[in-house]
């Protein structure tokens, strides 16, 4: 007979592993399968310059389960304290603390400036109305039904591609897609220099997953290079079709949750009711680039105060800074520039010449660092965080609802989307886990048999 598995995880990603987390303590057999030979998915961090830099997901939010999780497991963070914001158009950058010296300082026409400071100083004060104890209140619900792009119509072009790219920079997607409630958190927050709802972890995001995996329960086993290629119920189990270098085999489990972006959910699980596919095409995961320049900076300390800087007319979006006003101990700031526009660019963490041309478009905006970086690495993501559009948030229930014993818990199930939604959906579903599981438990055993 073949073993049967309380849960199966596919996915070994923030959700996954945290969902594995949770359900420590309990006596059931878990399994973790991971398609990639390293688990994190998109929160992966890579060595650059002799220190830790993400290369996906940069940040951990107060309040959030993941700022929970993170002090669970004696995580090193620190706050994100920015005093700038910085825009880049036609060969001039404008780095400074306020919007009228960040505009006056561009090559716009005056009534562009005009509406651009305009425009900013507006989003900030929507952002302090509607922001408390680091968290968007539910004043803000009714913006979730209505894109930034609604907002943008009035603008002239130069503002307009202003805050189009700081859009696309600041979250996946564009501003026909975000909502507006969101811009709030991913765009507003920076013009707003917001210094109490981020941290930044030292040791890199990719240090939570796995320490999230170094203290799952002794029933869990965690397998990389594991793909999954079915999910199907059968007789009141879930079969679980997989392939690896050593060849197929088929898992049986009473559960599986899916924990993978949303675009493989609807390939793996080929039973699933059109209301369920649906939602998921609502909760488009487009690709993205992100690209990692090390510079020495000493001598030049103004670069150390830059935080968010949106970039129009270049591969990447945005450049963050995450330690803005520190100067490191080495000089050397390390800048991630989020390609959100760029899309997915198979095969571009190895392409050296695709690598000198996204570091020419960097010194394009820091020209003065010409000569002084130190080390540059890109990484591509075919599907990366959800869109937090209003389409998505109308079909959250249905994203989050279960199929018989399937269940669905990622980034692309969550409110808020990112790695702080993932870890916040993988409290959802081990919750609802648990009690499944803890009723199963309490059958007769010849019911359980």
């Amino acid at each position: 007979m073949k073993t049967i598995h309380d849960v199966v995880v596919v996915g070994a990603g923030p959700a996954g592993l945290a969902l594995a987390y949770e359900l420590r303590g309990l006596d059931i057999d878990v399994q973790v399968l991971e398609a990639d030979g390293d688990i994190g998915g998109r929160t992966r961090s890579i060595q650059l310059a002799g220190v830790p830099v993400n290369t996906g997901a940069m940040f951990i939010y107060r309040g959030t389960r993941a700022e929970k999780l993170a002090n669970e497991l004696n995580q090193e963070t620190v706050p994100f304290h920015p005093a700038t914001y910085g825009v880049h158009i036609d060969g001039v950058t404008s780095v400074a603390g306020s919007t009228p010296e960040i505009a006056e300082r561009l090559p716009l026409p005056p009534e562009s400036k005009a509406a651009l400071v305009g425009f900013m100083e507006g989003l900030a004060r929507e952002y302090r109305d509607h922001v408390s104890d680091e968290a968007i209140t539910d004043r803000a619900a009714g913006l979730a039904n209505e894109t930034v792009a609604a907002r943008l119509a009035g603008l002239p072009g130069p503002a307009r591609s202003v805050i189009e790219s700081a859009v696309r920079g600041g979250a996946v997607g564009d501003a026909a897609q975000l909502s507006a409630k969101y811009a709030l958190r991913y765009l507003a927050s920076y013009i707003a220099h917001e210094r109490d709802n981020r941290l930044y972890p030292v040791n890199g995001m990719h240090a939570l997953p796995r320490a999230l995996a170094a203290n799952v329960g002794s029933g869990t086993a965690i397998r990389t290079g594991i793909r999954v290629q079915t999910v199907r119920e059968l007789d009141g189990l879930c079969e679980v079709s997989a392939a690896s270098d050593s060849g197929q085999e088929v898992l049986l489990a009473r559960h599986v949750v899916m924990a993978v972006p949303a675009p493989l959910v609807a390939g793996v699980c080929r039973d699933l009711p059109e209301w369920k596919r649906e939602a998921l095409r609502a909760a488009e995961t487009p690709g993205s680039t992100t690209f990692t320049v090390a510079a020495n900076i000493e001598g030049l300390p103004d670069f150390a105060d830059w935080s968010f800087v949106s970039t129009v007319g270049k591969k990447f979006d945005a450049i963050i800074n995450p330690q803005p006003g520190v100067m490191p101990a080495d000089g050397i700031v390390r800048f991630t520039c989020y390609g959100n526009s760029a899309g997915f660019i198979p095969g571009i963490e190895n392409d050296e010449r695709l690598i000198q041309e996204w570091t020419e478009d960097f010194l394009a905006v820091a020209p003065q660092l010409r000569g002084r970086i130190v080390g540059a690495a890109a990484a591509s993501w075919e599907h990366c965080f959800s869109v937090l559009s209003p389409k998505r948030n109308a079909a959250l229930a249905d994203l989050q609802r279960s199929v018989g014993n399937v269940h669905f818990a990622g980034d692309y199930t969550s409110e808020t989307a990112g790695s702080h939604g993932a870890y916040h959906e993988a409290h959802r579903v081990a919750e609802a886990l648990r009690e499944a599981l803890a009723q199963r438990m309490a059958e007769p055993a010849a019911a359980r048999a």
